[in-house]
């Protein structure tokens, strides 16, 4: 999240919220009173309460923005998150929501910072694509205990390569699910030899397309 982000109160003008959002670059401004959120504006909240252009001209747009409050197109139904929510569910409610930011509140509702889909994405950027040399294998795996145990086993134990990160989506066709794993080499060949030969089913870097399989190198 960022932290203290850019805030305003419902009293200020549309033309501050629009000069703020222009300054620090931001599309999304909390909206603050007696240290509460009471609300978020965004800079498309902003353009769609502006007068069209071809029925208003210029001087007229300015007057209307500076003498317009922001609590007039604000959105009062705001919806946040704590500091110690999930990323996950925090991109799950932007999802259902159709919204691009959450404000960060304390239990108090007091602005901590503010969520937005760029820090959602950078954050399953970091989850899903480990630093450094690594290689992307998908395994299949029958849904039943044991069987991601068993095939970090071989990974780990047994072939001596590290797992920098693991995932496994809900869903599959049937009883089977599949692990998206990274693991610490840039040739994994030996580590899919094992996999395999222990009945797993292994792709690189997935099962529809396999390196292996399709001609290159």
């Amino acid at each position: 999240m960022t932290r203290d982000p850019v805030a305003v109160s419902p009293d200020q003008s549309l033309a501050d919220a629009l000069r703020l959002t222009r300054e620090h670059r931001v599309r999304h401004l909390p909206v603050v009173e007696n240290g509460e959120v009471v609300g978020i504006v965004s800079d498309r909240d902003i353009r769609l309460a502006m007068p069209s252009p071809l029925t208003e001209p210029d001087p007229g747009v300015a007057d209307f923005l500076a003498a317009t409050p922001i609590h007039t197109v604000m959105s009062r139904s705001v919806i946040t998150v704590g500091p110690y929510d999930a990323v996950e569910d925090a991109a799950q409610l932007m999802d259902r929501h159709h919204i691009g930011a959450l404000p960060v509140v304390d239990a108090h509702g007091g602005l901590l910072g503010i969520l937005s889909e760029t820090d959602v994405l950078h954050a399953f950027v970091d989850l899903l694509g480990p630093a450094g040399s690594s290689s992307r294998l998908e395994i299949a795996l029958n849904d039943r205990a044991g069987q991601l145990a068993r095939a970090m086993r071989i990974i780990g134990e047994e072939r001596g390569v590290n797992v920098c990160s693991l995932m496994v989506p809900p869903g599959g066709s049937g009883s089977q699910r599949v692990a998206i794993v990274h693991i610490g080499t840039i040739d994994p060949r030996e580590v899919i030899a094992s996999l395999e030969a222990a009945g797993f089913q292994v792709g690189w870097p997935s099962l529809e397309r396999d390196l292996r399989g399709g001609g290159l190198s």
